[in-house]
């Protein structure tokens, strides 16, 4: 084979690759769509406006990103991903930049990576470029800042944070441990996260660049929400006794300026999620059979029979979202309703 034809050869190889690549791109926005039935759901949100719910849909062997509009109670599929790429198939922690762009993670390029959706010109577009995979992604709007998991160099899974559009990366947890579940507060200034295998809890202040030495207990703990002040957060901790082999849970109010908790619930099967509203005094968790609303300033407790997980609270503090499996669920809280989110068989 002479030089020419070689040359010709790789030449026409570039460019099939390049074509595959926007052939996947694609796909994940307007493919053919694959009509199953939706089996499970997964990360709901809504977004900044309170207009919109986006979530992730798995219809059987495929997982794409849908948007539930609720002043028309409509729902569209953002993206479409091809049932024979395992790649593309994969997304999770779906964060909202503003009312019509989303950050998620996804595996286009064989790593679990951060892209961002917009919905409203449907391109889709990679934030930047990691060394390794990304997990358990959070964002905080006001500073633009990605917070995630992730094992650079072979080292235990560290806390790691970065700028919207930037390749640059800080490394917040600093110790070689291995670090999992991050919690960003709803103000942007502190982020948690734990220590695994123990479950031991830790604070990082993101302002004053230092982590925060906190009475908490050393084993088995999640912080799993936040005050908009950031003045307290919930956390759970688990306690094996001598008598059972399976945990009871209870639920924490902790004081961050008086470095002091209260127990909310305790001696529980299952606290499946907790979460805070944009309303300082006002935060709700998930029990096995009942969601639990409390206001801390009057110490009002009420219970609701919503069985779910729930995943988000509305800015206006009047909707919380739930999820049961493959149903979404929107709790009323001011007309004292719940709804189950009508999803069409077909899609």
């Amino acid at each position: 084979m002479n030089i020419n034809a070689y040359n010709l050869i790789r030449s026409l190889g570039n460019i099939i690759k390049t074509m595959k690549f926007s052939l996947l791109i694609l796909l994940i926005l307007f493919g053919n769509l694959c009509y199953s039935q939706i089996t499970k759901i997964r990360d709901g949100k809504f977004s900044p406006d309170g207009d919109k719910i986006a979530f992730i849909a798995f219809l059987g062997s495929v997982e794409d990103i849908f948007i539930y509009h609720l002043d028309n109670d409509s729902v569209s599929r953002e993206s479409n991903s091809s049932d024979l790429n395992i790649e593309l198939q994969y997304k999770t922690s779906i964060n909202w930049i503003n009312n019509n762009q989303i950050l998620f993670l996804s595996k286009l390029n064989g790593l679990s990576q951060q892209y961002i959706l917009d919905i409203d010109k449907h391109t889709l577009t990679a934030n930047g470029v990691s060394q390794s995979n990304e997990y358990l992604l959070e964002l905080d709007r006001t500073s633009q800042t990605s917070y995630y998991i992730s094992s650079i160099n072979g080292r235990e899974p560290a806390v790691l944070m970065r700028k919207l559009g930037e390749n640059k990366v800080t490394n917040i947890s600093k110790q070689n441990y291995n670090f999992t579940s991050p919690k960003i507060s709803q103000d942007g200034n502190y982020i948690a996260y734990k220590q695994m295998p123990l479950g031991t809890p830790f604070v990082y202040s993101i302002k004053d660049r230092k982590q925060i030495k906190l009475k908490l207990p050393k084993k088995n703990t999640t912080i799993s929400s936040w005050s908009p002040d950031s003045k307290y957060f919930l956390f759970t901790h688990s306690t094996f006794s001598d008598n059972s082999n399976f945990p009871k849970a209870s639920l924490h109010l902790f004081d961050l300026t008086q470095s002091k908790d209260s127990i909310l619930i305790e001696n529980v099967d299952l606290i499946s999620s907790s979460i805070w509203s944009s309303n300082n005094n006002l935060l709700g968790y998930s029990l096995l059979d009942k969601f639990v609303l409390f206001d801390i300033k009057t110490r009002i407790t009420k219970y609701y029979n919503v069985i779910g997980r729930a995943v988000d609270w509305s800015n206006d503090c009047n909707l919380v979202l739930f999820i049961q499996d493959k149903d979404l669920i929107l709790l009323d809280l001011k007309n004292d309703k719940n709804k189950k989110i009508t999803l069409p068989n077909k899609l």
